[in-house]
C-alpha cells in the first residue's frame, strides 16, 4: 500500500487497538506498553504509514519544529553550532528549520511566519547588528534563546542568552602576549556595536593598560566579522614600515585571513609576527593554520541553548537565564616570544 492511502485508523484496525493508541505508540508514549509500541511501529512500517505532520500539529497545538536563525554559513563557527543544535533537538523529536538573517529579500515574510506559528521556538545565532528579528520575537513572546552573541542592555533582561566570557578571553590574550614580550600589538576586529566583539576588545585593552601597554589607533583595523576583513587588516598592518609584533583577531575566521596576508607578504609567523584568534574552531588545529587562540566551548554552549529553549517551550516560568561559559588559552605555533628584527 502507498503511504498516501494508509491512515492511522487502518493501522489501528489491523493492530486491533484504538487510533489514539496508535498515535501514542508512534510518539513513544510510555502509557502504551513497550511490546505493543513495537508491534504497532512494525505494522506501520509494513503498511507504509507515515504520521501526518499537520494533523498531529492540530492535536498537539505544536509544530514540532524549531527555527535556527544563522548568519553567513561560510563562517565555520555557525555550522558547528547548527550541527549540535540539530542533534540535540532531534533527540526530542523536533525538526530544525534553518533560516538566514538576511539583510534583504524575504526577511519580513520570515518574521511573519515565525510569529504565525511556523515553529515552537527560535535559537538566534546571527551576529548581524541591525537585525529586527530579535526585538520582534521578544515583543511577541516567542520562545527564544540568543546563542554565542549578546544583546544590548535594554533587551538583556528579557531573553535567555548563552555566551562565553568574552571579557576574560580578551584578558587572557593580553596576559599571554605581554608575557611573550609583545608591546606593539595590532588589532583586527569587528564593529564595536557587536556586543561580543566589544567585550573581547574591552577585556584586551583593560588588561593591557594594567600592564602599561596601549594599542596604537593606527594598528587597529575594523570591518565585518569575516575572513576578508582578516586578510585586508593583515595586509594593512603587516605591510607597514613599523608593523606590530603581534596581531589579535577577534575571531579565528578573521585570523585565517590575517595568516593568509602574512604568507603573501612574506612575513614569517611567529618569527616576525604572532597571530592570535578567538573560538578554537576545528580547523585552527590544522598544521596549515596552527593557530594560537582562545577556546570557547561552542558545542557545550549549543547544548545549553537547546536545553533552555526546550524548557521555555514546555512552559518553564521564571526570569530569563544567562549562561556564561568559561574560556581558555590554547597555545599553538602561530604565537611566540618577540624576536629581534
Amino acid at each position: 500500500m502507498g503511504n498516501k492511502s494508509v491512515t492511522s485508523y487502518e493501522v489501528a484496525r489491523r493492530a486491533g487497538v484504538s487510533q489514539s493508541t496508535v498515535s501514542r505508540a508512534l510518539r513513544g508514549d510510555p502509557r502504551v506498553i513497550e511490546s505493543t509500541r513495537e508491534r504497532i511501529r512494525e505494522l506501520a512500517r509494513e503498511m507504509g504509514y507515515v504520521p501526518h505532520v499537520t494533523a498531529r500539529s492540530l492535536i498537539t497545538q505544536r509544530s514540532s519544529s524549531i527555527a535556527v536563525v544563522s548568519g553567513d554559513l561560510r563562517n565555520p563557527s555557525y555550522p558547528t553550532l547548527v550541527n549540535t543544535l540539530q542533534d540535540k533537538f532531534a533527540q526530542h523529536d523536533y525538526r530544525v528549520l534553518l533560516m538566514s538573517d538576511r539583510t534583504e529579500g524575504t526577511l519580513e515574510k520570515d518574521i511573519l511566519a515565525l510569529r504565525g506559528g511556523l515553529v515552537d521556538g527560535v535559537v538566534f545565532i546571527s551576529s548581524r547588528l541591525d537585525s529586527p528579528m530579535v526585538s520582534e520575537m521578544i515583543d511577541w513572546k516567542i520562545p527564544l534563546v540568543i546563542l554565542n552573541r549578546d544583546v544590548d542592555g535594554s533587551q538583556a533582561g528579557r531573553v535567555d542568552r548563552v555566551t562565553s566570557d568574552n571579557v576574560r578571553g580578551g584578558r587572557l590574550v593580553a596576559d599571554h602576549l605581554v608575557e611573550m614580550g609583545h608591546r606593539r600589538i595590532g588589532l583586527v576586529s569587528g564593529p564595536l556595536e557587536n556586543p561580543s566583539v566589544k567585550l573581547r576588545e574591552s577585556g584586551l585593552r583593560e588588561r593591557l593598560a594594567e600592564h602599561g601597554v596601549t594599542i596604537d589607533d593606527s594598528l587597529v583595523y575594523r570591518g565585518a566579522v569575516d575572513a576578508s576583513t582578516g586578510f585586508e587588516g593583515g595586509m594593512a598592518l603587516l605591510g607597514r614600515s613599523e608593523p606590530p609584533t603581534a596581531v589579535f583577531c577577534a575571531t579565528d575566521f578573521m585570523a585565517y585571513g590575517t595568516l593568509d596576508a602574512a604568507k603573501r607578504l612574506g612575513v614569517r609567523v611567529p618569527e616576525d609576527v604572532s597571530v592570535v584568534g578567538y573560538n578554537d574552531l576545528d580547523a585552527s588545529g590544522w598544521s596549515m593554520f596552527d593557530l594560537t587562540t582562545v577556546r570557547q566551548p561552542l558545542e557545550e554552549m549549543a547544548a545549553a541553548a537547546s536545553e533552555l529553549l526546550l524548557a521555555r517551550i514546555d512552559g518553564a516560568a521564571g526570569a530569563p537565564v544567562h549562561r556564561n561559559f568559561d574560556v581558555e588559552w590554547v597555545q599553538r605555533g602561530s604565537a611566540g616570544p618577540v624576536k629581534d628584527r
